[in-house]
């Protein structure tokens, strides 16, 4: 009786489907802006990396004020942080640069209210498909891959380290592996732990966006994107030779979960609005 009822509701929807669509007409979208980004978990603070966003998409009517959208994007994120001196340590830290290319697919849900303002909600699968990182003006070795804490050597005879959040939760996993507990973990971890080397290549985000029509067709919006799962889990040292960890630095924890955090501003032109608009009203008529 059941599977009855919802194959006689999905049958409902897709006979009424031309008729939806045939009053609202999908509408095609271009996409030209700019984001502002940080990786939150890392030591450069603030929305100072900038990049292109860029793209295509569709606006799908399922009602008179909601719509779904499909789009495929060209999106720079990453990080930046000019030349300082770290208080804590009282060192120069020199220049940071980092920048992940995605390409992204965002599907969105749009609600309108008279025809001017819109907010929506959704999610956006990205993949990398560049990645560049500089120290001091020089280009790193970072990669892609799994973006994940490995040991150092034997490995398979070691407990897995993929789902560890904390220093306190991977000292434990450390020392109840049969490493010295004479030993501080501030030098411990380094000696038997090797940090990650690369960024996942896959990165899934919540997305939110408030679109404002300008004229017609033209529309200024701003999107909001958060990683869902971490990028890359990162342990943070004192030198660069990666000898001890940052355990006494107030600001920085010695292992952190890295996420993209990006801010958008652009340009939204929609084909076939009018259109769409006027056969709504026509049909409102009827």
């Amino acid at each position: 009786m059941k599977k009855s009822r919802i194959f006689a509701l999905l049958m409902a929807v897709f006979l009424s489907a031309p008729t939806l669509l045939h009053a609202q007409i999908i509408k095609g979208e271009l996409f030209a802006g700019a984001n502002v980004s940080q990786v939150a978990g890392d030591e450069c603070y603030r929305y100072r990396k900038m990049g292109i966003h860029a793209g295509a998409g569709a606006l799908i009517p399922i009602t008179s004020f909601m719509d779904i959208g499909l789009e495929v994007l060209f999106n720079q994120k990453g990080a930046y942080k000019g030349d300082s001196i770290n208080p804590h340590l009282g060192l120069f830290t020199g220049r940071y640069n980092l920048r992940l290319n995605y390409a992204e697919v965002p599907v969105m849900i749009y609600l309108t209210d008279k025809d001017r303002y819109s907010v929506g909600l959704g999610v956006s699968y990205g993949r990398v498909v560049g990645i560049q990182e500089y120290i001091n003006e020089s280009p790193t070795s970072i990669g892609l891959g799994d973006g994940l804490l490995h040991w150092k050597e034997n490995e398979e005879n070691l407990p897995d380290l993929s789902q560890v959040n904390t220093i306190e939760e991977l000292a434990t996993i450390v020392y109840s592996s049969g490493f010295p507990e004479s030993e501080a973990i501030e030098t411990l971890i380094p000696r038997v732990v090797a940090n990650s080397s690369n960024y996942r290549v896959r990165d899934f985000n919540i997305c939110a966006d408030l679109r404002v029509r300008l004229w017609e067709g033209i529309h200024a919006e701003l999107r909001y994107q958060y990683s869902l799962a971490p990028i890359r889990t990162r342990l943070f040292y004192k030198d660069a030779n990666e000898t001890m960890l940052k355990t006494d630095d107030i600001k920085v924890q010695p292992l952190q979960k890295q996420y993209n955090d990006c801010v958008t501003l652009r340009v939204v032109y929609i084909f076939n609005e009018r259109r769409s608009k006027s056969n709504k009203e026509a049909m409102k008529k009827q």
